[in-house]
């Protein structure tokens, strides 16, 4: 193992320690990009609206299920810097690989990491083609939902999300 970078770059995941990431689940994905930076388009009188970059966001996210047939997804925002989204995955008959119940991070492929890297990278490969210079932040947030009061409160803040945008912790105005 190369010592040169060793605790240089070592960055503390926030994942929960006590899941198994490959199980399948409910969860509440949060994705910002890199400096709160306005990339995805605009709010006015409540409502969203995309730019070119933000359409790109959608229809990667609504193309997950393509590369992972078993991810349902459900409510879903794009906002000028971040986005917001509740996926499903629900293997059941769909024969995926699964780690052992190794706590050490890896990229498995069919896990949520792997799945929200996916498509984060694909946002960055059409940025890339409109000729724009966009970052994500590194990582993403997750919430395991496990209850159905919890899901009905998440899906009211994603789908009202847009009208609390000057009273969201992410807003800035850039």
């Amino acid at each position: 193992m190369n010592k040169k970078f060793k605790g240089v770059y070592n960055r503390s995941s926030n994942r929960a320690k006590w899941w198994d990431y490959t199980n399948d689940g409910t969860y509440f994905i949060t994705i910002c990009t890199r400096d709160m930076k306005h990339y995805f388009g605009y709010i006015f009188q409540d409502k969203m609206y995309l730019n070119d970059l933000g359409k790109c966001v959608l229809n990667c996210w609504f193309s997950i299920p393509h590369y992972y047939p078993f991810v349902v997804l459900d409510a879903f925002i794009v906002m000028p810097n971040h986005v917001h989204g509740i996926l499903h995955i629900n293997r059941g008959n769909y024969n995926t690989k699964k780690i052992d119940n190794n706590k050490e991070f890896k990229s498995v492929s069919g896990s949520l990491g792997n799945i929200i890297k996916g498509f984060k990278v694909g946002v960055k490969k059409d940025a890339k083609s409109l000729g724009i210079a966009f970052f994500w932040q590194d990582g993403y947030h997750d919430h395991i939902i496990r209850a159905a009061s919890a899901y009905n409160n998440i899906a009211n803040y994603i789908h009202t999300n847009p009208s609390r945008w000057n009273k969201d912790r992410f807003y800035n105005e850039f």
